[in-house]
């Protein structure tokens, strides 16, 4: 199997999964909502962490209340939106267009992990010096 044809065989793996996973989340996000237990850093710390919203984040992403989702937490907000870019391009490059295709490689890279890593890091420092002052 030549390496083309795995990685055409690898997006339609990865477009199905979302599709199942899409038509799954809907119908679960009220309660799912409803079971995940408070946060641990608000539980205990009294501030919230980077993560704090995210959950809810994307189920109001997905159920498309996208003011909601971005006032729970902005980051996990451009976090959906760069993951379906991302999605997109991926798609989009099987039609053998180069653009797409280097955008994906940039996007997939580990250097646009460490990238979202930082965000993460600041977003959360940001976000503490907010809860005390």
């Amino acid at each position: 199997m030549t390496k083309e044809r795995k990685y055409i065989i690898a997006v339609i793996v990865l477009d199905a999964l979302a599709l199942i996973g899409l038509f799954v989340l809907k119908p679960l996000a009220k309660l799912m909502i409803d079971v995940f237990p408070d946060c641990f850093f608000v539980r205990n710390f009294g501030f919230e962490c980077p993560s704090c919203g995210g959950t809810r984040c994307v189920f109001q992403f997905f159920g498309g209340n996208f003011y909601e989702s971005f006032s729970l937490n902005p980051l996990f907000f451009f976090a959906i939106i760069y993951i379906i870019v991302l999605f997109v391009f991926l798609n989009l490059s099987l039609f053998k267009l180069n653009f797409f295709r280097r955008a994906v490689k940039i996007m997939a890279s580990w250097q646009a992990a460490i990238g979202f890593a930082v965000c993460y890091l600041v977003f959360g420092i940001i976000r503490m010096i907010m809860c005390f002052a």
